[in-house]
């Protein structure tokens, strides 16, 4: 009896010691990288700024990470690159989604949880975050704009002490907003990202809203309701992206329903309109709206 005793106490042993590793390992890299449903893909959801499953047999999303208080950002409304950091704790992280999107690949890792970095702009081609470093102290927080070497080490641009707050790339040009407490509005700057001069300019002042947007390579500006610049405008909703000649919007109505808007740039129609969107893509000249529920398409040309 009492080697059978020892013996049920070291496999009790062993199966503590296993869980704990597990769970170190789970706290260490809580990233799942890959989905084997062959109708299941990662797709990040706008509103809830999280990155999920989505199945498209059952049109449902389901959320991939379950901590509290984990999000993940983006560049625009998807990207090939996601940042993932904790509200609280930081340990931020930069994830690679693979094509297909069946597959993430964590490629770099902060490892430290008193700076954080968030997705400011690209251009499809290159990437710029920004780096907070001393997050969690208010009065000694390090600001700097940087892209990721090929060897995803960090290539600094420049450093600033104001507060950035979101970005777009314009004919290699990043413009940026910070924001300004004293005056509460946004300061709009510009920094050439080719040639050898490389100067922050002010490109506008006293602006009531942070978003900046690129359509057809001419840069806009917005306030509370509309996206324009000195030739143009548009309504603005909760969330905007031009694709080609549309504009994907998406908002809850009067009905407190999540709903996706697509219309045509050109002649202000509205091509469609669609409950409880995630996200979107474009694939082979396609517009793709997932939504819970439904997938639906719309074919936008060359």
């Amino acid at each position: 009896m009492k080697k059978i005793g020892a013996f049920l106490c070291v496999i009790f042993l062993m199966i503590v010691i296993t869980a704990c590793n597990k769970g170190n390992d789970m706290e260490a890299n809580p990233y799942k990288d890959e989905v084997n449903n062959e109708n299941e893909i990662f797709l990040f959801n706008i509103t809830k700024q999280q990155m999920g499953r989505y199945n498209k047999d059952s049109l449902q999303w389901r959320a991939l990470y379950e901590q509290d208080n984990l999000f993940q950002y983006v560049f625009g409304h998807t990207s090939k690159f996601v940042v993932s950091g904790h509200s609280v704790e930081n340990e931020f992280v930069l994830l690679d989604v693979s094509d297909d999107q069946k597959k993430i690949t964590k490629i770099f890792d902060m490892k430290n949880n008193k700076d954080a970095f968030f997705p400011l702009a690209d251009d499809g081609q290159k990437y710029y975050y920004v780096l907070y470093e001393n997050e969690k102290d208010t009065d000694s927080i390090n600001r700097s704009v940087f892209t990721f070497d090929e060897n995803n080490g960090i290539q600094i641009l420049f450093n600033t002490n104001e507060k950035i707050t979101s970005g777009t790339i314009v004919n290699s040009t990043l413009y940026y907003t910070v924001y300004e407490p004293g005056k509460d509005s946004y300061t709009v700057y510009s920094f050439p990202l080719n040639g050898a001069d490389k100067q922050v300019s002010v490109v506008k002042q006293g602006q009531p809203t942070r978003e900046l947007y690129n359509f057809h390579n001419k840069l806009f500006f917005s306030n509370e309701n509309k996206i324009f610049n000195d030739t143009r405008s548009f309504d603005k909703k909760d969330e905007n992206f031009f694709v080609n000649n549309l504009l994907v919007q998406i908002y809850s109505d009067t009905n407190q329903d999540l709903i996706c808007t697509v219309m045509d740039t050109e002649n202000n129609e509205m091509l469609g309109r669609y409950k409880y969107p995630i996200n979107f893509e474009v694939k082979n000249h396609t517009l793709y709206i997932y939504c819970e529920g439904g997938i639906y398409t719309l074919e936008i040309g060359g």
